[in-house]
């Protein structure tokens, strides 16, 4: 299962051994690392990367970015999802829903890493939760997860739907309306049309998105898969009919 995680720790030094520990199980092929990043939490309460020359070594993913999603929103105020503030940080590329957050699980990991203490934040594949536990427990890190997630309706799904069903409205009316309110009718179906035009045109760019990372997280485990043997190389194999299958289920449900 794909999910997003963070894993708090109480210094620099247990975070760098924790991420180490990250690509270890990577490469045991307990977990896939699709992308992680490490960062600090400073005194004034903003949040920083913590420059990591190893960290390219684990992003295998270009585009999308969930871990910047979610590190954007870390140290945002309580309600921040609900009320909309972090549009700009999600902007075209990924809808909040996707990434799985919601302000309960922010609200989490805001509590546990207080001033001073670090993270990793990554973007992972994993079958069970205790190999990764066993090992953050090692360094005394707190992990927290949420699976990734694909909502039914987005709201662009939603804006279609709404303006879809506006110019029924209108067409109805405007069947039964007087000569001289035809035009003004004419003109709203007009603009809702090209409302309706561009919504579409989002969710079309959505889905090449979406296609792009199913192709780019299973040539990236396919490449693993290649280099390993035995249960490693049976592992990211499952994983790969695990991606397609997800990615597949997700266009189904959004049709």
């Amino acid at each position: 299962m794909e999910k997003l995680i963070v894993i708090v720790f109480e210094n620099q030094t247990k975070a760098f051994a924790g991420f180490e520990a990250l690509r270890q199980l990577d490469r045991d092929g307990d977990i896939s690392v699709y992308e992680a990043e490490m960062i600090a939490k400073d005194p004034d309460g903003t949040i920083r990367y913590i420059d990591n020359t190893n960290k390219l070594a684990l992003s295998v993913l270009g585009g999308t970015s969930f871990v910047g999603v979610l590190v954007g929103l870390l140290g945002g105020p309580a309600g921040a999802l609900i009320g909309g503030a972090v549009g700009g940080l999600i902007g075209s590329i990924v809808d909040i829903e996707r990434s799985g957050v919601t302000d309960e699980f922010m609200n989490d990991v805001n509590t546990a890493m207080t001033t001073g203490k670090f993270a990793v934040v990554a973007d992972i594949a994993e079958d069970w939760v205790t190999p990764l536990d066993t090992r953050m427990e090692e360094f005394g890190g707190v992990v927290f997860r949420r699976a990734r997630t694909e909502v039914k309706h987005t709201y662009h799904d939603n804006d279609v739907a709404a303006h879809r069903a506006e110019m029924e409205q209108l067409k109805a009316e405007r069947a039964q309306a007087r000569s001289d309110r035809q035009a003004k009718i004419d003109a709203k179906i007009d603009a809702l049309r090209k409302k309706l035009e561009d919504a579409l045109d989002r969710e079309r760019s959505k889905t090449i998105i979406r296609q792009s990372q199913r192709d780019a997280r299973i040539q990236a485990l396919k490449a693993k898969a290649e280099q390993s043997e035995g249960e490693i190389r049976r592992r990211l194999e499952a994983r790969i009919a695990e991606v397609r299958r997800d990615y597949e289920q997700k266009a189904s449900a959004a049709v």
